[in-house]
């Protein structure tokens, strides 16, 4: 076994708030739920607005976003608050 050198462990990650983000189309997101925070998200938007003034990012499931991407499939996505979004 090749030993290899010792580097530390790697930082932690900081959520950045979707909001901020110049780009989220295809970024690992985390949802703020009233039930606890929801894992293992994509955007597949950009940040709009819904037509009354807020601004959403819509997003998929890891899951389905893959299989959108790979087999071609469609998946209806959800629409969230964007500041509920957050960047993993």
């Amino acid at each position: 076994m090749a030993k290899y050198p010792y580097f530390g462990i790697p930082p932690s990650r900081q959520p950045r708030p979707a909001a901020e983000e110049p780009a989220l189309t295809g970024k690992r997101v985390v949802l703020s739920s009233p039930e606890g925070f929801v894992y293992d998200m994509r955007a597949v938007s950009e940040l709009r607005t819904d037509g009354e003034g807020n601004l959403v990012v819509d997003v998929l499931s890891e899951i389905h976003f893959f299989e959108q991407r790979v087999a071609g499939g469609y998946h209806r996505p959800v629409v969230w608050p964007a500041h509920l979004v957050w960047i993993d």
